[in-house]
Protein backbone atom coordinates (compact mmCIF):
# COMPACT_ATOMS: atom_id res chain seq x y z
CA UNK A 1 0.00 0.00 0.00
CA UNK A 2 1.39 3.34 -0.80
CA UNK A 3 1.45 6.39 1.70
CA UNK A 4 -1.32 8.44 1.43
CA UNK A 5 -3.53 6.61 -0.39
CA UNK A 6 -6.72 5.41 1.80
CA UNK A 7 -8.31 1.61 1.38
CA UNK A 8 -12.26 1.70 1.94
CA UNK A 9 -13.26 -1.30 4.10
CA UNK A 10 -16.90 -1.99 3.17
CA UNK A 11 -17.42 -4.44 5.81
CA UNK A 12 -16.02 -5.52 9.12
CA UNK A 13 -13.56 -8.47 8.95
CA UNK A 14 -14.69 -11.52 10.49
CA UNK A 15 -12.72 -12.34 14.33
CA UNK A 16 -9.97 -14.39 14.04
CA UNK A 17 -11.03 -18.27 15.12
CA UNK A 18 -15.07 -17.75 13.80
CA UNK A 19 -16.06 -18.47 10.75
CA UNK A 20 -19.70 -17.18 9.21
CA UNK A 21 -21.43 -20.42 10.66
CA UNK A 22 -20.42 -19.67 14.30
CA UNK A 23 -21.83 -16.00 14.19
CA UNK A 24 -24.58 -15.02 16.60
CA UNK A 25 -26.29 -11.91 17.89
CA UNK A 26 -24.47 -10.07 20.14
CA UNK A 27 -28.36 -10.09 22.12
CA UNK A 28 -27.54 -14.47 22.30
CA UNK A 29 -23.66 -14.27 23.31
CA UNK A 30 -22.85 -14.37 26.73
CA UNK A 31 -19.34 -12.62 27.78
CA UNK A 32 -17.18 -15.89 26.92
CA UNK A 33 -18.52 -15.91 23.53
CA UNK A 34 -20.67 -19.05 23.68
CA UNK A 35 -24.39 -19.06 23.76
CA UNK A 36 -26.31 -17.93 26.42
CA UNK A 37 -28.52 -20.75 27.79
CA UNK A 38 -32.10 -19.43 28.44
CA UNK A 39 -32.37 -15.51 29.59
CA UNK A 40 -36.06 -15.14 29.65
CA UNK A 41 -36.02 -17.38 32.50
CA UNK A 42 -33.41 -16.00 34.06
CA UNK A 43 -34.86 -12.73 33.84
CA UNK A 44 -37.85 -13.98 35.30
CA UNK A 45 -35.91 -15.30 38.16
CA UNK A 46 -34.49 -12.50 38.98
CA UNK A 47 -37.65 -10.47 38.81
CA UNK A 48 -39.10 -12.57 41.12
CA UNK A 49 -36.62 -12.13 43.59
CA UNK A 50 -36.34 -8.45 43.30
CA UNK A 51 -39.98 -8.43 44.21
CA UNK A 52 -39.88 -10.46 47.03
CA UNK A 53 -36.39 -7.72 48.04
CA UNK A 54 -38.91 -5.53 47.41
CA UNK A 55 -41.86 -7.23 49.78
CA UNK A 56 -39.14 -7.25 52.55
CA UNK A 57 -38.42 -3.14 51.92
CA UNK A 58 -41.90 -2.42 52.22
CA UNK A 59 -42.43 -4.62 55.93
CA UNK A 60 -39.76 -2.79 57.26
CA UNK A 61 -40.90 0.41 56.37
CA UNK A 62 -44.20 -0.56 57.37
CA UNK A 63 -42.75 -2.40 60.32
CA UNK A 64 -40.45 0.25 62.20
CA UNK A 65 -43.01 2.78 62.92
CA UNK A 66 -45.80 0.15 64.39
CA UNK A 67 -42.82 -1.16 66.38
CA UNK A 68 -41.79 2.01 67.47
CA UNK A 69 -45.15 3.18 68.95
CA UNK A 70 -45.24 0.24 70.62
CA UNK A 71 -41.85 1.08 72.43
CA UNK A 72 -41.65 4.16 74.61
CA UNK A 73 -37.99 4.31 75.57
CA UNK A 74 -36.39 7.06 73.84
CA UNK A 75 -33.04 4.53 73.89
CA UNK A 76 -35.26 2.03 72.17
CA UNK A 77 -35.59 3.82 68.95
CA UNK A 78 -31.46 4.90 69.02
CA UNK A 79 -31.23 1.11 68.80
CA UNK A 80 -34.22 0.37 66.16
CA UNK A 81 -32.77 3.26 63.84
CA UNK A 82 -29.13 1.31 64.05
CA UNK A 83 -31.17 -1.76 63.62
CA UNK A 84 -32.87 -0.60 60.62
CA UNK A 85 -29.88 0.71 58.78
CA UNK A 86 -27.79 -2.97 59.58
CA UNK A 87 -31.46 -4.52 58.10
CA UNK A 88 -31.06 -2.61 54.90
CA UNK A 89 -27.45 -3.62 54.09
CA UNK A 90 -28.48 -7.09 54.86
CA UNK A 91 -31.20 -6.69 52.45
CA UNK A 92 -28.87 -4.98 49.79
CA UNK A 93 -26.25 -7.18 50.08
CA UNK A 94 -28.19 -10.52 49.90
CA UNK A 95 -30.03 -9.25 46.32
CA UNK A 96 -26.76 -8.67 45.36
CA UNK A 97 -25.35 -12.02 45.79
CA UNK A 98 -28.65 -13.72 44.96
CA UNK A 99 -28.87 -11.72 41.66
CA UNK A 100 -25.41 -12.99 40.57
CA UNK A 101 -26.00 -16.10 41.77
CA UNK A 102 -28.88 -15.88 39.35
CA UNK A 103 -26.60 -15.25 36.74
CA UNK A 104 -24.01 -17.82 36.91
Amino acid sequence: MSVGRRVVVSRRPAALGHGPASVRPASVRSFDGSAATDVPAIVGLQLRQGLRTVAAVGGLLVGAPVLAAWVPDPWAWVALSVAMQAAWVALAVRQLRRAERLER
